[in-house]
């Protein structure tokens, strides 16, 4: 078994090196490499690719994982290992080099296009491209030894929270449109607004960066093992095991949207700096971890932290001293209403309100499973995207770019959204957990981050590479998956904020 073990970890290691390659390019991809080479890098991020895709299709490599999963002995972390790849071979198991090839093609085409269409607010450049992807994306699942014709999506939904059925999740949307709706609709009649016109005064770039800096520094960013680089959608990308590298995107006129990009992304960043060891030395890796899980940490640092009083109490002075030029009118009281405020006539998801945001996921699910089950197509979706928006958030979408051309997640694929909503609701619940273990809004306020991230390293960190979501949330707060927190959260925030 050790001979076997030793082998599975020589080929993992050069599929991981050519994943840091690809890591690297993807990047540049998308922050500083010129339109005229993103199709070189594309060329590139399709060979390496395909490189990788013939080792974990090779024989050797199959027969590896099998043999080793069924002998057993091994520790916790290659156990996990085996059971994922397995999976993923599972996933694979009649995916040709060729249509992965065509795959992979397909999604560097679709980002070149809906670049080019953002440009030129034109939905119309990019729909074949995003025909092709729900083509070949029903093509894909429907290779599976699992697959459900009648719910496609499913096999989707495996893909990114392994464990969750599709009518678990369309519960849980139901919950939050029934929930929540309602609540923007009163939100919509009553009296009282808080005060919003500071978020759209001008703010130099250079005051932002620093203010960026400062923040991701106090969450407990580690900047020896990070780096901070600008782009059009922000994301965050773990090149290896120290080097994790947040991307903003600055904009003169909202210094909000950076203040809270900075927030979110470094969440992903803190989850990815401190992880244990084990789970780099085990080659399970940053994609161990499922993207509800990555959300829940990102939103929790974003929202339940970034946008409560005791967070906004802490870099109120920094705040202010930054800032004084334009903005010394501007009270505590002030800023935490205003930063929390609802966009009523806002039709951006990264944008979008703590109230509002799973909102957007909503109706992006929704548009997803109807695109995988046939029941929409790509010619005309901007309209039906645009309908929806009026329908569920009241909002009048003024064109393309703001419209269905906001988001790069299409380009590569569906699944990924919903993913959102439920790192909300998974974040809702452990900040209860936590809250009732140590004297959370007090050390935010004192500034004492690092009793924070030494709670989430211990209950949430821990061991989320070793579990799926499911028992991973009941290990952590003894309850089942659940919108109750969340929504309740929701609840009490905005009627206190909105003096309902």
């Amino acid at each position: 078994m050790n001979e076997k073990w030793n082998r599975l970890q020589e080929l993992l290691g050069r599929i991981e090196q050519m994943q840091h390659i690809l890591s690297v390019l993807s990047f540049d991809n998308e922050t500083v490499c010129p339109p005229k080479g993103q199709e070189e890098d594309g060329r590139d991020i399709v060979f390496l690719s395909e490189e990788i895709y013939k080792i974990e299709k090779s024989d050797e490599f199959r027969r590896l994982v099998r043999e080793l999963r069924k002998e057993g002995g091994l520790d916790a972390y290659a156990e996990r290992l085996l059971v994922l790849l397995s999976r993923e071979m599972r996933r694979n198991e009649s995916v040709t080099p060729e249509l992965q090839s065509e795959w992979s093609q397909a999604q560097q085409d679709a980002f070149r296009l809906w670049t080019k269409a953002r440009q030129e607010k034109d939905y119309g450049l990019f729909a074949p491209s995003l025909s092709r992807i729900v083509s070949l994306s029903r093509k894909l699942v429907s290779l599976r030894e699992d697959y459900d014709p009648e719910h496609p999506y499913q096999s989707l939904i495996d893909d990114y929270e392994y464990g969750f059925r599709q009518e678990e999740l369309d519960a849980f949307f139901r919950t939050l449109a029934e929930e929540i709706v309602p609540l923007l609709r009163r939100i919509r009649l009553c009296s009282y607004r808080p005060r919003e016109d500071f978020l759209s005064r001008p703010v130099p770039i250079h005051k932002q960066e620093e203010f960026s800096r400062l923040l991701l520094e106090l969450n407990g960013f580690d900047f020896e093992r990070g780096a901070l680089a600008t782009t059009i959608h922000p994301f965050t990308s773990q090149i290896g095991k120290d080097d994790v590298r947040v991307t903003t995107h600055y904009d003169v006129n909202s210094f909000s949207s950076n203040l809270y990009s900075i927030v979110h992304e470094g969440g992903h960043a803190l989850f990815g700096q401190n992880l244990p060891g084990e789970v780099f030395s085990s080659h399970l890796g940053e994609g161990s971890l499922t993207m509800a899980k990555h959300e829940s940490v990102s939103r929790f640092y974003e929202n339940l932290i970034g946008r409560g009083r005791s967070y906004i109490h802490r870099i109120y002075p920094l705040f202010h001293s930054l800032f004084a030029e334009e903005m010394s009118d501007v009270s505590e009281e002030e800023l935490y209403e205003g930063v929390n405020a609802v966009h009523l006539d806002n039709p951006i998801r990264i944008e979008a309100d703590e109230l509002t945001y799973s909102l957007h996921i909503l109706i992006r699910y929704r548009l997803e499973k109807d695109l995988m089950e046939g029941k929409a197509e790509t010619d005309g979706l901007d309209r039906r995207w645009n309908a929806l928006y009026e329908e569920i958030l009241g909002v009048r979408v003024p064109d393309a770019l703001q419209g269905i051309l906001q988001d790069v997640h299409w380009t590569s694929g569906f699944g990924y959204f919903p993913t959102y909503a439920m790192g909300n609701a998974l974040g809702a619940m452990y900040f209860e957990k936590m809250k009732e273990q140590i004297p959370a809004e007090e050390e935010i306020a004192k500034g004492d981050m690092k009793s924070i991230l030494n709670w989430m390293k211990q209950n949430v960190f821990s061991r989320a590479a070793l579990l799926d979501t499911k028992p991973w949330i009941e290990q952590i707060t003894g309850r089942p998956f659940s919108a109750d927190d969340y929504v309740l959260y929701l609840k009490r925030k905005f009627a206190s904020l909105y003096r309902l």
